[in-house]
């Protein structure tokens, strides 16, 4: 009896640490190289490299339909002890370029929410979520200090 109590004990504690792990949609509908070669910060430029090594798709736009998309080569990839993240950068001309990932071993320092900022160039949105492929969806919650949080932790 004893032996099934351990069995029992390891397999819930395996069970949590399991669930610290999710999957996120990882694509994007971003010219990585035209958008990179615009940015000088060093900063924020070590954040945003990390949208070279998603799949790029225009199946990733921001009106999200799984099973096209999954069909296009978006992937999902599992995110250790993260959040999903989405950002969508809408263009003064309207067009819209879209980045879905994880933000690894963030799950501490992020909390699931959004945040709005708008400029001469248009408008930045940036969401995060804790739940397993959570960035799929089109609304998210709002939070107010996530760039500055993400550049640190990506570097």
């Amino acid at each position: 009896m004893p032996t099934i109590l351990l069995f029992a004990f390891i397999f819930t504690v395996i069970s949590d640490v399991k669930s610290q792990d999710i999957r996120c949609y990882a694509c994007t509908t971003i010219d990585a190289n035209a958008m990179l070669s615009e940015i000088s910060d060093p900063n924020w430029l070590r954040w945003l490299e990390n949208v070279r090594y998603v799949p790029f798709s225009q199946k990733c736009i921001d009106y999200f339909e799984v099973d096209q998309a999954l069909r296009d080569g978006v992937r999902s990839n599992e995110c250790s002890n993260g959040v999903c993240m989405k950002m969508i950068f809408q263009e003064k001309n309207g067009i819209n370029h879209v980045w879905r990932s994880c933000i690894p071993n963030a799950k501490e320092q992020i909390r699931s929410d959004c945040t709005k900022i708008t400029s001469g160039e248009g408008n930045l949105e940036v969401c995060t979520c804790d739940g397993n492929l959570c960035n799929s969806g089109t609304t998210f919650k709002i939070l107010t200090a996530l760039l500055f949080p993400l550049a640190l932790i990506l570097r």
